[in-house]
């Protein structure tokens, strides 16, 4: 291969590589890499002003969660059972909302994750694992990761958009439980009997 024709071939590749990894936005954008979760989920999602508040870094972990308190989350789009436990339910200082998660399978097999979210990033945090002895593992990678719509793990980006927050502001806790219970904020007349 001649050598003017090698950097044309890899100028060709670079963008190429953009447009499948990074989609238009990442090209539009003049950067190489994963288009931001704004782009994926085609919501905007505003920036955040760290200079405002200081996040707890590591948050006390909350009891674990105890059957009796846990907000069941009703869903169409997973034959798993989606809890928040109550208990945990907190808006923090830092405009973080934490609580514990509960997935169980069909089979009963369950996950159990001790999170946080942002409304004005769109972003979520793991802080914790549940163990089966009912103890918290701390999680290894608790970096904040940006919300999308996916398939898999699908409750983050229905949190963020329909159950936590109202656009960048965080629901009041009664809300935030009364919108839980329902699915979800736009669903006034689905708000199950306890």
């Amino acid at each position: 291969m001649g050598k003017s024709l090698k950097p044309a071939l890899q100028g060709i590749l670079r963008v190429c590589f953009v447009v499948i990894v990074g989609g238009p936005a990442g090209f539009i954008g003049g950067s190489v890499g994963v288009a931001p979760a704004a782009a994926q989920s085609s919501l905007p999602v505003p920036k955040f002003d760290e200079g405002d508040v200081k996040e707890i870094d590591a948050p006390p972990l909350p009891a674990y969660p105890k059957p009796a308190s846990l907000l069941r989350f009703p869903t169409n789009w997973t034959a798993n059972e989606i809890y928040v436990d109550a208990d945990t339910l907190v808006v923090g200082q830092d405009r973080v909302v934490r609580y514990a998660l509960v997935i169980r399978s069909a089979s009963g097999a369950e996950n159990v994750s001790y999170e946080g979210l942002r409304c004005e990033t769109g972003e979520r945090r793991v802080y914790a694992f549940g163990r089966r002895d009912s103890t918290w593992s701390p999680a290894r990678n608790s970096a904040w990761r940006p919300i999308v719509d996916a398939r898999i793990n699908r409750q983050h980006f229905e949190f963020w958009l329909d159950v936590f927050c109202d656009g960048r502001v965080i629901e009041p806790r009664e809300k935030l439980i009364a919108n839980i219970k329902r699915g979800g904020r736009g669903r006034e007349q689905s708000i199950p009997s306890d």
